[in-house]
């Protein structure tokens, strides 16, 4: 979860340009990258029809990233509030290879890997939480179960309060204490660089 702090082009703009500082290589695979900033920049209605519907700010952007392996993985990047986006690499979780749809299976011994690169992505970007999660987003653990966008999950509405008290199916979560000091955390957790807490939240990989 990132806080939209500048216009919504500048900040699009930076994500993409700071994923050359990702030690796990990222290649981008879209070649239009600026039609796409503008379709993210300029929105769509959520109703075509309503010219005062509210709308959506949303891209897709197709990569190869260095998971241990070059896998494919998309980059979803969603307004989700008037201040807060919703960044998601999403990467295929079967466990068998798909070599038709070139896409590279994940054995439970490589989840490792996934951990190093969430770990790698708080080291370039100043988010307030990210995890790791299967078929599941970080707007999960504000509890709210709204569809967004929504002002309910404005940046500063967002307490780690939620997720350490209900269970989640998130893997792994990173809190940034910058936000929010824990006292107890009832889950095996270790502290990273930048107020960094890497948490284990006791689910598996499949």
């Amino acid at each position: 979860m990132l806080e939209l702090k500048e216009e919504k082009r500048k900040t699009i703009q930076d994500i993409i340009r700071n994923l050359s500082k990702v030690t796990n290589k990222v290649e981008i695979v879209d070649k239009n990258l600026d039609e796409i900033i503008d379709f993210f920049d300029k929105g769509y209605p959520y109703d075509e029809e309503d010219p005062q519907s509210i709308k959506i700010h949303s891209l897709r952007l197709r990569l190869y990233v260095n998971v241990l392996k070059k896998r494919k993985a998309i980059l979803q990047i969603e307004m989700v509030s008037s201040n807060a986006l919703l960044v998601d690499f999403w990467f295929s979780g079967d466990d068998f290879d798909e070599p038709g749809w070139d896409q590279i299976g994940i054995k439970k011994e490589e989840f490792s890997g996934f951990t190093s690169f969430l770990i790698d992505l708080y080291s370039v970007y100043e988010f307030k939480i990210g995890g790791i999660a299967i078929e599941q987003d970080i707007l999960e653990l504000y509890g709210f179960g709204e569809t967004y966008p929504n002002e309910c999950y404005r940046y500063e509405n967002f307490s780690p309060d939620y997720f350490l008290k209900e269970s989640t199916n998130f893997l792994n979560i990173i809190w940034r204490e910058k936000y929010k000091k824990l006292s107890y955390i009832p889950y095996i957790h270790k502290r990273i660089d930048k107020e960094g807490i890497l948490i284990e939240m006791g689910n598996t990989y499949p």
